[in-house]
């Protein structure tokens, strides 16, 4: 009886450690790809619906990833002077007067992701928050952004969120379309 309980502690610790080891090279696997996403389809359906707003970015700043080409957005600020509001003409009123000439300003802490086989047009996105009138609303970064020794750094994106006040946009999501170049 002695015996079989020990071959049976023995056995329960090997399969203790396999578990860990397999643990472990799960949680490896997973930190490869951190800065990519899974294809989802949900994503080309929101880049191609209509822009709502568009604006230059009067201020950005970024964070470069030094292993590769790409960047993550910290702070885009846009002034309420730059924005072109291109929906039906109720909608763009409406919006206008929630903004109320204030600055939008967009933040992020998070670091971008790869958006793999989705949009041609935007390789990254990250989640991130507007302020308008001091209340924050969360939404999502579609972007791709490039530093030319020429050119200098610049990105073009799409940041999608919903705004419920605005009861002209019906539940819809707000797709706020910027640029920006320094």
């Amino acid at each position: 009886m002695k015996k079989l309980l020990n071959i049976l502690g023995a056995l329960l610790l090997s399969i203790t450690i396999i578990s860990c080891i397999n643990e472990t090279k799960e949680t490896t696997g997973n930190e490869q790809q951190e800065n990519t996403l899974v294809e989802n389809r949900g994503i080309i359906e929101i880049l191609k619906q209509k822009t709502t707003i568009s604006g230059k970015a009067e201020s950005f700043e970024t964070t470069q990833d030094p292993s590769n080409d790409a960047m993550s957005i910290n702070t885009i600020i846009l002034s309420a002077d730059d924005l072109n509001c291109i929906a039906e003409t109720k909608l763009c009123e409406e919006l206008t007067t929630f903004i109320g000439g204030q600055k939008l300003v967009f933040n992020s802490s998070e670091e971008y992701a790869r958006i793999e086989g989705e949009s041609p047009e935007y390789r990254l996105m990250q989640k991130g928050v507007i302020n308008i009138n001091n209340t924050p609303y969360s939404g999502i970064l579609y972007y791709t952004g490039e530093e030319n020794d020429g050119v200098g750094l610049r990105f073009h994106g799409k940041f999608v969120f919903k705004l419920p006040e605005v009861k002209a946009l019906k539940g819809e999501s707000v797709i706020l379309e910027l640029k920006g170049k320094r």
